[in-house]
């Protein structure tokens, strides 16, 4: 059996799959912190609820052209949408880039992915486990 279809570990995934996207988000807010009239982005938190719901549609490209193919799961190809989010203040360049909450939100986005990341390996130990049998 495909780890695809556990539930679980589907939704791990896309756990994981979000926080670094959002990881790659706020890298790149920081990378242009000096850059004049840059506004901050951030990933639509909605958008990560709607994966773990299985509401996410596949990306575009992926399309059944025959009867026989296999469907894709909920949260296959999921693209977390980006949304501008200005920080607290703005300097006179425009540039809206808080550095502080910045590093704030990468390091509270580490530890979600460190945990998702965590919870994903038990999962796995737990099977590994039980598919072992006793006495093996």
């Amino acid at each position: 059996m495909r780890s695809d279809y556990i539930p679980l570990l589907s939704m791990l995934r896309d756990a994981m799959g979000f926080h670094a996207a959002r990881q790659r988000t706020l890298a790149q807010n920081v990378a242009n912190a000096d850059t004049p009239g840059f506004t901050p982005s951030d990933l639509s938190r909605a958008s990560f609820e709607q994966a773990l719901a299985g509401r996410a549609r596949p990306s575009p490209g992926l399309q059944l052209t025959d009867a026989r193919h296999i469907a894709g799961q909920a949260g296959a190809g999921v693209r977390f949408r980006a949304e501008r989010t200005p920080d607290s203040a703005t300097t006179a360049n425009g540039n809206s880039v808080v550095l502080e909450e910045q590093m704030a939100r990468a390091s509270e986005t580490r530890m979600n992915y460190e945990t998702a990341v965590s919870l994903y390996q038990k999962s796995l130990t737990l099977l590994r486990m039980a598919a072992r049998g006793p006495g093996a």
